[in-house]
């Protein structure tokens, strides 16, 4: 049941591309911090920083493909479920189901994989699977309520673009850690 309507521009749009957009713009954030936490707190000297930033242009397509599976297996059918729990139960339409089936979809996900890892001969201590729901739940909530904020613009004729989601949560992220290294490195070369 995925809404899709024309941009003013003809093309189409749809909570799927936004969500694309959205984990996207997630993904860039987990990089930037990462990269920011390694220029912070130096360990053995490498070069994999040139590297990626020749490997960028290639990595970019596989990303596009991961945030389009995690859209299609964890957000969208958060979303779903969220629009079926809040017609069931009252709130329809509410932005807090988003963040309580986001809850239970990624609980299903890591027991899913945790199973499959223990077929494997793979199990691990409990505490690793809760930080693995965290994290997927903390990957789910804002791609969803984006998402939901696609369809309720859509229904009401003004689409969210996902380019403007893609392009401005980007910039908001490399002006954040730009900013965040250069307050870093201006700490360390004070305090030494």
């Amino acid at each position: 049941m995925q809404t899709v309507t024309a941009d003013t521009d003809g093309r189409p749009s749809s909570g799927l591309t936004v969500t694309v957009s959205a984990l996207m713009v997630e993904m860039a954030f987990a990089a930037a911090a990462l990269w920011s936490w390694g220029v912070t707190h130096p360990g053995p000297e490498d070069e994999s920083g040139a590297l990626a930033v020749v490997a960028l242009p290639f990595l970019l397509p596989v990303a596009a493909g991961v945030a389009l599976l995690l859209a299609l297996t964890l957000v969208l059918p958060t979303v779903a479920l969220a629009r079926r729990a809040g017609g069931w139960w009252g709130g329809a339409g509410a932005w807090w189901w988003i963040p309580a089936m986001a809850s239970g979809v990624s609980a299903a996900g890591v027991t899913v994989v945790g199973v499959g890892a223990g077929f494997r001969g793979g199990v691990t201590a409990p505490g690793v699977y809760l930080w693995w729901w965290l994290a997927v739940t903390a990957l789910i909530v804002p791609a969803g309520l984006l998402s939901r904020l696609a369809r309720r613009r859509a229904g009401q004729g003004r689409p969210v673009r996902a380019r403007t989601v893609l392009f401005g949560g980007c910039a908001g992220v490399v002006a954040f850690f730009m900013t965040l290294l250069t307050v870093a490195l201006g700490v360390e070369s004070v305090l030494g």
